[in-house]
This record gives C-alpha cells, structure tokens and sequence, in this order.
C-alpha cells in the first residue's frame, strides 16, 4: 500500500481532502502513518510535509545532529518527548491543534534526542525540517527499547514524567481516546 505521496507541481496545497486521505491511509497502511511530501526532491534543502499517524505508530527515540526539525498541529494530540544525552526525560508537550489545550506548534532547535507518542487514533501535522533526505542519519538512542510493546511502556513512562495536564495524564495511563 503507497503511504508516500510527493508533490509534482509548482506548488502544492493541502485542503480537507487530503487531511481525510492521510488519515484514512495511515489506519490502513502496515506502518500505520502516512506522509504527503511538498517538497518535490530528497534534494530539496527544505522538506515540509503532511503527517499521519496512527495511534500505535511509535519511533524510537532518536536525534538529528544537523538538522532541526518543527511540528505544526492540524488534527488530533500528541505528546513530543525530549530526553537528556542519559535517555532522562527532560520535557514533556502537548502538542495539538488550537483549541485544544495544547501547544500549536513546536520547533527543535538543537539535536536532542526526542520521540513523539499519538493520543488520539490518528494525528496529523506539518512537519519542516532541513533536506536533503539522507536516509539512516538520524542517532537512534541505544538506551531506547526496541520492541513495541517496551517502546511503548517506555514513552509512556517518559511523557508522564513531564507536566502534562491530568486529563492527558489518565488517558495515556488508560489508553482512552478523547
């Protein structure tokens, strides 16, 4: 199943549509997300794309040493989880759309190791980031579990031992959905 999509035209646009198709491909796709990519090149030197994920899509832990990276949120919560060198966790966000109690929109400036953990059954953002794509560049954190089930237990644990507000706290400790 195509779970990339990549702008071929002069510009691109992004309506109600395609947030609908992202997310309807991220449930449906193996690796539960989605993407619409921008950007027309790997090459480009800027990457600005359109992200879906489903609730159960996790990525390690992982930093950028050359890169940095923004989420701007369009539909549904997510918590990003920034970690010390050690894997401490030192920040926990709320990231979500206005109105939602949370942060709209944040930018990682430095190459912290960080992580992302859904809330709600899918999420979507705009990402920017710095091109060209290089693939296997980004450090995965070797004090990071690998299997699904520790990852998630571990983002778990990490994003709870940030200020999250208590009604976040409980849905990630019971895995409710808003």
């Amino acid at each position: 199943m195509q779970n990339i999509f990549h702008n071929q035209d002069d510009y691109a646009i992004v309506d109600p549509e395609w947030i609908e198709r992202l997310k309807r491909v991220a449930l449906q796709s193996p690796l539960r997300r989605s993407r619409l990519c921008l950007h027309r090149s790997e090459d480009d030197t800027l990457h600005e794309m359109i992200i879906a994920l489903a609730r159960d899509c996790l990525f390690q832990p992982h930093c950028h040493p050359i890169k940095s990276e923004s989420f701007h949120m369009i539909a549904g919560r997510l918590v990003i989880v920034i970690f010390k060198e050690d894997g401490t966790p030192s920040r926990s966000l709320l990231l979500s759309p206005p109105g939602q109690g949370g942060v709209i929109c944040y930018r990682l400036c430095i190459p912290a190791f960080h992580a992302v953990l859904p809330i709600d059954d899918v999420v979507v953002f705009h990402e920017t980031t710095n091109g060209p794509f290089v693939k296997n560049e980004a450090i995965l954190a070797e004090w990071s579990p690998k299997s699904p089930d520790e990852l998630r237990s571990f983002l778990v644990k990490s994003a709870l031992a940030g200020t999250l507000p208590a009604e976040i706290r409980q849905q990630i400790l019971s895995g409710d959905k808003a």
